[in-house]
């Protein structure tokens, strides 16, 4: 299970015995699965950025462009300069998806959001709280990919976990860590 979703515990990069492995971990708490967005969310940068460096090279293709030397180097500076741009917001993108993170435990799931370097975002839904865990895998992308969304019915809501990768094995893993939290299963839910 440890290749479908990235389990802390049984992937070798933390102990059992660690005090915390994440901030905010309460005492006693035991990790039990943790998992992210899948790659593709950084698609549309992905694309974007391709565009933009073809956009930036494409004027050195016409030889006009060389007959006026001030046109040339203002051409050949912007041809360098949109790469690295692009690859710096390539990197803000990934850290954003790296760092952003969902935590199963015992006792809760813990969404942690990055956005860029400065800004995160933390919520939490206690695992006896939730009512019901459902999935939907819509399209032929997302088929072909294996991702999904995942929705979880809560006492005072609903809240959604979108594009995550593998949603059928999470969705289990959220099951269980709900049936084990003690999660009103059996009762009815009354909006």
């Amino acid at each position: 299970m440890a290749g479908k979703c990235y389990n802390l515990i049984m992937s070798g990069k933390a102990k059992p015995t660690e005090p915390h492995l994440f901030p905010g971990q309460l005492k006693g708490e035991r990790v039990e699965l943790v998992f992210r967005q899948h790659p593709l969310v950084m698609r549309k940068a992905l694309l974007l950025g391709l565009l933009a460096i073809t956009l930036g090279v494409l004027p050195l293709d016409f030889p006009q462009i060389y007959s006026s030397e001030a046109l040339a180097g203002f051409f050949t500076k912007v041809a360098l300069i949109v790469p690295v741009i692009v690859l710096i917001i390539w990197f803000y993108r990934w850290i954003g998806w790296y760092y952003s993170i969902y935590i199963v435990t015992d006792r809760r799931i813990v969404w942690i959001r990055q956005r860029g370097f400065f800004d995160r975002a933390v919520q939490e839904w206690q695992l006896d709280k939730i009512y019901n865990v459902n999935y939907h895998v819509n399209g032929f992308q997302a088929a072909i990919f294996g991702y999904g969304d995942i929705m979880a019915k809560t006492v005072i809501g609903e809240f959604v976990m979108p594009k995550i990768h593998h949603p059928v094995d999470i969705h289990r893993h959220i099951m269980e860590a709900v049936q084990a939290a003690g999660g009103p299963q059996d009762q009815p839910f009354d909006n």
